[in-house]
């Protein structure tokens, strides 16, 4: 009986044993997928300099240390280093948003767009409630023309802090986009009343107000956004808007601020051609072209359309005889040739010489100037 007794006991250590070992077995697998996890999340995000650069770092041993040796990396200047630790820090624990934060707002200051998109995407995933990161995650997607995408992060940006001016901002941006400009304007109002002082938003209003055609309103915005100090196009836009007006003068100036002298006279070509002053046009695009040190391509692509709308334009322009064979100019080259007797119509004067419109011998209508002496009344 105590044989039997003793391998009773025996038997029952054993299952005892097995069945205490079965959490231990879960608990070191679930450990093993969470250290994947970790390191899965971790690899997608790194994007500095091969990490053997960083071999003389002391190894990060929590996620804490990764932490708080990224935040001094990223205050002494050493942002690839910073990505490095705080990736470091995720193989120990991925679990929480602050890291990836960190992490998309150094590539989005390095203009790592597509790997800023992720981390806050990632942060997302780990709290879904963090305004500033929706916020954040739908700027990017608006620089990546992901509309919809930006506009969904935006609203769900404001449900969760209404004074998020900048997502009011986005949704403006987004509104302009798909030519909704009333629409466009009133989340820009949304924004200023949140903020009175955001140059950015004064800009993009007055950028829609010109879409829409208001023009005062457009040039009002802009001035008031161009004193608060707002960069990235408010000249241009105010250039644009003067330009529609017809105060080219002016509106060169301003487009000056922030371009250079070709793609200026380009922009004030487009311009007039879109007001229908094709002549004007004309010659903003040879100024352009002359002014380039380079072929300009966009200059030459828009003079052949100005050209080719003056050729097609009706004119009540004064027909005129050519009294004397005359080489007719343009470009500073002969085109062609004007024959006693041929019949032109007179655009314009400038100076003693006159811009007609010819046939040549073979029909073709061409562009060129002449002396005014050369050329009469017909009978």
């Amino acid at each position: 009986m105590r044989l039997h007794a003793g391998i009773g006991s025996l038997v029952l250590a054993s299952v005892l044993a097995g069945c205490a070992s079965q959490p231990a077995d879960e608990a070191a697998r679930a450990q093993a997928e969470a250290v994947a996890q970790n390191a899965a999340a971790a690899d997608q995000l790194y994007a500095g300099e091969p990490p053997v650069v960083h071999g003389t770092e002391y190894p990060v041993v929590s996620a804490a240390d990764g932490i708080k040796r990224g935040d001094d990396a990223f205050r002494a200047g050493k942002p690839d280093l910073a990505i490095y630790l705080y990736v470091e820090s995720l193989k120990f624990d991925s679990t929480k948003a602050e890291p990836f934060l960190k992490i998309g707002a150094i590539h989005e200051q390095r203009g790592n767009r597509l790997l800023a998109e992720k981390a806050f995407e990632l942060a997302l995933e780990r709290d879904p409630n963090h305004a500033a990161a929706r916020e954040r995650l739908g700027l990017l997607y608006l620089q990546g023309r992901r509309d919809d995408d930006a506009w969904a992060q935006f609203q769900q940006a404001i449900a969760l802090d209404p004074k998020r001016w900048r997502s009011y901002n986005g949704l403006g941006v987004v509104a302009d986009r798909r030519n909704t400009f009333s629409d466009a304007i009133g989340y820009y109002n949304q924004a200023l009343a949140i903020d009175p002082s955001a140059a950015v938003v004064l800009n993009n209003r007055g950028y829609s107000h010109y879409l829409a055609g208001d023009l005062p309103a457009a040039e009002a915005d802009l001035k008031e956004a161009i004193r608060l100090g707002a960069h990235g196009g408010a000249w241009t836009n105010l250039g644009k808007v003067q330009a529609k007006q017809g105060r080219y003068p002016e509106a060169l100036e301003s487009l000056l601020r922030e371009m250079d002298l070709p793609r200026a006279y380009n922009m004030l070509g487009e311009a007039a051609m879109e007001a229908g002053d094709y002549s004007r046009a004309k010659r903003y695009f040879e100024s352009a072209i002359s002014a380039a040190p380079r072929y300009y391509e966009a200059a030459q692509r828009n003079l052949g359309v100005a050209n080719e709308r003056l050729l097609a334009a009706p004119t009540s322009s004064a027909t005129k005889v050519v009294v004397a064979d005359t080489p007719v100019i343009a470009d500073g080259a002969v085109i062609g040739l004007a024959e006693r007797g041929d019949r032109v119509e007179v655009l314009r004067t400038q100076q003693g010489s006159a811009l007609v419109r010819f046939r040549n011998r073979n029909g073709g209508q061409h562009l060129g100037w002449v002396p005014v002496t050369s050329l009469t009344d017909p009978p």
